[in-house]
């Protein structure tokens, strides 16, 4: 089966609309031999191609690796409060972004909460309206989570539970549709969670952000071999449209700061102390906010939300 699997791997089919014609686009994900980037001729998707093996894709999420590595220890036990540090500007940064836009509902849903740092940073605050819950399927990350609710369930693999049917009426999902090797069956798999008028918001990395075209070196750098897909506009709005949703808007936020782009510019390689999105002095913040809403407002900031 695993040798049947490598052969079917190692042919390519367009994971959004199943032609089977590419052509390279010369970049590589930078942590994986022999995988090549590439742009399906109909539909235009940018995708990793070969795909990682069922084995190497269940082995990521079972052990959490990537994210473990950012913090620079692959093991099993990595510090979870090095990990919360790490990770404390993006979680503050997301919330101050979605804040008001979770507080117009009541029943919120957050899939691929991860070691749900969102969902803990939001029920800190006094004022919050809605209750929110996760689904999550990495084992260490449901070992250690933080953020209340969550669910254990794999909705590629799984039906929606009938007590969730119909439970939610707004969905939140940051950075996994990238992920996943079957993107329009997922979004279809997971309408029944959505009570009636209910909304979803998607966020994922934007292919054509601004430092990319800025930095070589960063351009380079954002391909990586978890990443099956990269979006843009475009791309992102069709995958959303052929699971049967109706768009409102395909936008996007510029979350790194100016510092963070400065350093890429100077240097060719990122920083990793912390993930740099505000400046050191918030007397001089207001420098960082409009830069960063000038990207965004130009379609490039790093995230792509829809």
């Amino acid at each position: 089966e695993r040798n049947i699997f490598k052969m079917i791997n190692n042919i390519f089919c367009c994971i959004v609309c199943r032609n089977g014609n590419y052509e390279k686009t010369g970049k590589h994900p930078r942590d994986r031999i022999g995988s090549d980037i590439v742009i399906c001729k109909k539909c235009g998707h940018i995708q990793m191609f070969p795909l990682l093996s069922e084995e190497e894709f269940e082995e990521e999420y079972a052990t959490d690796k990537t994210v473990r590595a950012v913090v620079g220890d692959e093991t099993q036990g990595t510090d979870f409060d090095k990990m919360r540090v790490k990770f404390s500007e993006w979680t503050k940064q997301h919330v101050d972004l979605y804040w008001e836009k979770l507080q117009k509902h009541k029943h919120v849903l957050e899939l691929a909460s991860g070691y749900g740092f969102f969902a803990e940073e939001l029920n800190k605050r006094k004022d919050k309206k809605f209750e929110i819950e996760g689904v999550e399927i990495g084992d260490f990350r449901l070992k250690n989570y933080v953020g209340g609710g969550v669910h254990n369930i794999n909705f590629l693999k799984e039906d929606v539970p009938d007590d969730m049917k119909g439970k939610y009426d707004f969905i939140i999902c940051m950075h996994l549709l990238e992920h996943l090797t079957e993107p329009v069956s997922y979004l279809q798999k997971i309408k029944p969670l959505l009570a009636e008028g209910g909304e979803v918001l998607f966020e994922v990395p934007n292919t054509y952000c601004f430092l990319a075209g800025l930095s070589p070196e960063y351009s380079d750098f954002i391909y990586l071999y978890e990443h099956v897909s990269y979006y843009h506009k475009d791309t992102l709005k069709m995958v959303f449209e052929m699971a049967g949703y109706n768009v409102k808007n395909v936008y996007t936020k510029e979350i790194y700061s100016i510092e963070n782009h400065i350093r890429w510019l100077r240097e060719g390689k990122p920083f990793t102390k912390y993930n740099q999105m505000y400046l050191p002095d918030s007397r001089i913040e207001f420098i960082n906010e409009e830069y960063k809403k000038a990207v965004g407002d130009m379609g490039k900031g790093y995230s792509l939300i829809i």
